[in-house]
């Protein structure tokens, strides 16, 4: 069983699904690595409209991996926007980056995932393992799962165009030009 830690949201669980299913032929040795390294902040991950870069420190020797996440077809992304929509207009409140679990639902109903594949994939990782996904990948995904489970919308972010992606606005974030350093402190 997959701790809690990894995959707490459907939208996290998606991702993990990814990775377990790598061991439908049977149990990959690479998955509790590839956990630990995640687990113990081994991994420093930038994810961007579709893609996913990151470097994995193993016994202080450090792998770049970039993944490439396929976009959704447009029919698909349409539908999702379409979905999304009334989602949030159905749960006015949420968190900045939240998103709904009913939402969730919703796509598995029309057909959409968040998730892919690991043979829809395409990976690349400078180590030397013959081991393709090596356990570098799948813990850059391990690592995927936990930022998706912190915002969700990073999971459709993913699968969007990059035209279709707009930075969603930080509500707690004030620009420094608009503060005045002479009343900022109640002076």
């Amino acid at each position: 069983m997959i701790p809690a830690e990894f995959g707490a949201t459907p939208w996290g669980r998606a991702w993990v699904r990814t990775v377990a299913s790598t061991a439908s032929a049977g149990p990959n040795a690479l998955l509790p690595k590839a956990r630990s390294l995640a687990r113990n902040h081994a991994v420093t991950l930038s994810a961007t409209g579709g893609h996913l870069e990151a470097d994995v420190v193993v016994s202080g020797v450090g792998n770049r991996v970039r993944i490439e996440l396929p976009p959704w077809p447009t029919d698909v992304q349409e539908e999702a926007k379409r979905l999304i929509a009334k989602a949030m207009a159905d749960n006015r409140g949420l968190a900045p980056g939240d998103l709904p679990d009913t939402l969730d639902a919703e796509f598995r109903h029309h057909g959409i995932s968040v998730g892919i594949r690991l043979d829809d994939l395409v990976s690349e990782c400078g180590c030397r393992s013959r081991r393709r996904p090596c356990v570098h990948v799948l813990a850059t995904i391990y690592t995927l799962s936990q930022r998706v489970d912190e915002r969700p919308e990073l999971a459709i972010e993913l699968r969007m165009s990059p035209t279709e992606i707009a930075p969603p606005p930080d509500p707690d974030w004030i620009p420094l030009t608009r503060l005045d350093p002479d009343t900022f402190y109640g002076g």
